[in-house]
């Protein structure tokens, strides 16, 4: 049987060009979350259309993220190459004591970790906007326009400041006890909404919390309700009215809710 010969060198670049492939390959998410976050106040960098925006960096994912040098955890969680830095407050979460919160069944983790407490090193408006963990080789305060004093988020709707006790609760597990819970304040009569999984591809996620309800951790890879679950960072289609929501608009957040929050008389999906 005849067989075709290569010259060494045609196979040298035959290698050369799948290992190049493969190394391209892990790029292609980044470069998708680089583009949708550019056109949102989350693109920190000089090119951001917001007010608060780097005086002179350009690169937009710095603020957040870095390849080397990153916080790798929080508490045990894996987070993102983790960049900007975190915050040590404590805060004043929802708690059942106070009227408001009568109904509510899980205690908050305080202050609250995971995704969570990504979102409030910035948002709390207790850490400089510009401050991160490595970009040079050490820790530095990018300098940033259109801050507070001392580069902190600017007063407004998006500094949440260290009371969240008016805010949706978050770093609270959900597992089977809880919505079994729910569903007997629902036969008392003590709510009018029962709790339900969010389905497989609905962009409403559960993330991960290292808080328990019933002593038990979150269903699945210890699931709860992080900031993350309700808002994607990356994607804000229609700023102003879309406010980084997964699903619906502030004009309309009836497709949010619902999608963890059904009537008693209804059936979860």
């Amino acid at each position: 049987m005849n067989r075709l010969l290569l010259p060494k060198r045609y196979l040298m670049y035959a290698l050369l060009l799948i290992v190049l492939t493969l190394l391209a390959a892990p790029y292609t998410l980044p470069r998708a979350y680089a583009t949708n976050v550019s056109a949102t106040k989350h693109n920190l960098s000089i090119s951001g259309p917001g007010l608060v925006k780097a005086i002179s960096e350009t690169r937009i994912c710095v603020f957040c993220h870095t390849p080397h040098n990153a916080v790798s955890d929080v508490a045990g969680i894996n987070i993102p190459l983790w960049n900007h830095t975190l915050s040590s407050a404590v805060y004043t979460v929802p708690d059942k004591t106070n009227p408001q919160w009568a109904v509510l069944l899980s205690t908050p983790q305080n202050p609250p970790d995971g995704d969570s407490k990504l979102c409030l090193s910035c948002h709390d408006g207790t850490v400089a906007i510009g401050s991160v963990v490595n970009l040079g080789g050490g820790a530095i305060t990018i300098s940033m326009q259109g801050t507070g004093a001392g580069g902190l988020m600017p007063a407004g709707a998006a500094n949440l400041g260290t009371d969240l006790s008016g805010h949706h609760p978050v770093s609270i597990a959900v597992n089977n006890s809880l919505l079994t819970d729910k569903l007997q304040q629902c036969s008392t009569g003590v709510v009018s909404f029962q709790l339900c999984y969010p389905t497989t591809g609905q962009p409403v996620k559960l993330r991960p919390t290292n808080n328990t309800y019933n002593a038990l951790p979150g269903a699945g890879n210890k699931g709860g309700v992080q900031c993350s679950s309700c808002h994607d960072p990356h994607t804000d289609p229609n700023p102003g009215t879309t406010m980084f929501l997964r699903v619906g608009d502030k004009n309309n957040t009836t497709p949010l809710c619902t999608t963890c929050h059904v009537d008693c008389s209804g059936t979860c999906p």
